[in-house]
C-alpha cells in the first residue's frame, strides 16, 4: 500500500498515540478542576466573593465593614459556642481522665446512659468475674445508685473517699449522687485486676469528638489514574493490532 492509496500504519499509530495522550491530559485537567472547585465553593469561592464582592462594591467604608464584620462574627462565634458542648470541653464521650483505660470490661464511649431514672443498679462481680456491670453510668443529680452483689469477696470504694462498703458476697450498697462531677470507684481486693468503675453525675467534662477519616486517595486522583490507564491500554491495543496483522511501514 502506498501513501496515495491510504494511511500507513506508522501514521496511524502516531495519530492514535497523540489522541490517547490528549485524553490523559484532559482527564488530568478535569480532576484538578474538581479538586480545586470543591475548595473554592466551600471556603474561598462563595464565602470570599459574597463578603469582599458585595461589601467592596457597595462602599469601601461602612458597607465593607458591615458585611465582613457581621458575617465573620456570626459564623465563627456561633460555631465556637455550639461546638463546645455541655459541661465544657468537647462534645464526644465523657472524659474519665484515663481512669478506666485498664478497667475490666471497659471500651471507649461505653458509658451507660441512665439519665432520667430515679434509681439505677450496678452489678458487682456478675458471672464470677472481677467487673462492675455497667462499668460506667451517666445519671442525673439526686439519682440513687444501688450496687447489687452477684459474686463473693468484693467491695465498693470511691477514690475520693465519699463512700465505702464492706467486703461481702451478697446484698446491696446504696449511694445518692448529688453533685455534678465524675466519681471513680473500685473494688479494693481486685483493683489491681482492673475491677474499677465510674459514675458521671449531671453535666460533666467531655472529650473532643474523633476527627473524621478522610480517604487516602481523592476522587480526582482516582479519575486521573483510571483515565490514564484506559489511554495506555487503548494505545497498546491498537499498536498490537497493526503489528500483528501487518501493513506498510513505509
Amino acid at each position: 500500500m502506498n501513501t496515495d492509496e491510504g494511511m500507513n500504519r506508522r501514521d496511524f499509530l502516531r495519530m492514535t498515540g497523540g489522541a490517547a495522550t490528549a485524553t490523559a491530559v484532559g482527564a488530568s485537567g478535569t480532576a484538578a478542576a474538581q479538586e480545586g472547585g470543591g475548595g473554592n465553593n466551600s471556603s474561598s469561592g462563595v464565602g470570599g466573593n459574597n463578603s469582599s464582592g458585595a461589601g467592596g462594591n457597595n462602599s469601601s467604608g461602612a458597607g465593607g465593614n458591615n458585611s465582613s464584620g457581621a458575617g465573620g462574627n456570626n459564623s465563627s462565634g456561633a460555631g465556637g459556642n455550639s461546638s463546645g458542648g455541655e459541661g465544657g470541653g468537647g462534645s464526644g464521650p465523657i472524659d474519665y481522665g484515663g481512669y478506666l483505660d485498664d478497667a475490666s470490661g471497659w471500651s471507649e464511649g461505653g458509658t451507660a446512659d441512665m439519665t432520667g431514672n430515679n434509681q439505677v443498679t450496678i452489678k458487682v462481680g456478675p458471672g464470677g468475674e472481677n467487673v462492675f456491670d455497667p462499668v460506667a453510668v451517666h445519671v442525673d443529680p439526686g439519682t440513687k445508685i444501688v450496687w447489687q452483689w452477684e459474686g463473693p469477696g468484693h467491695n465498693v470504694e470511691a477514690e475520693n473517699g465519699e463512700f465505702k462498703s464492706e467486703t461481702k458476697g451478697s446484698g446491696t450498697f446504696e449511694y445518692t449522687a448529688e453533685e455534678e462531677k465524675v466519681i471513680p470507684y473500685f473494688c479494693q481486693p481486685h483493683k489491681s485486676m482492673g475491677m474499677k468503675g465510674a459514675i458521671a453525675v449531671g453535666n460533666v467534662e467531655r472529650k473532643e469528638p474523633a476527627a473524621p477519616v478522610t480517604p487516602a486517595v481523592s476522587e480526582g486522583s482516582k479519575m486521573l489514574g483510571v483515565s490514564t490507564f484506559i489511554a495506555m491500554v487503548s494505545t497498546l491495543g491498537l499498536a498490537y493490532f497493526f503489528l500483528r496483522y501487518g501493513g506498510d511501514y513505509e
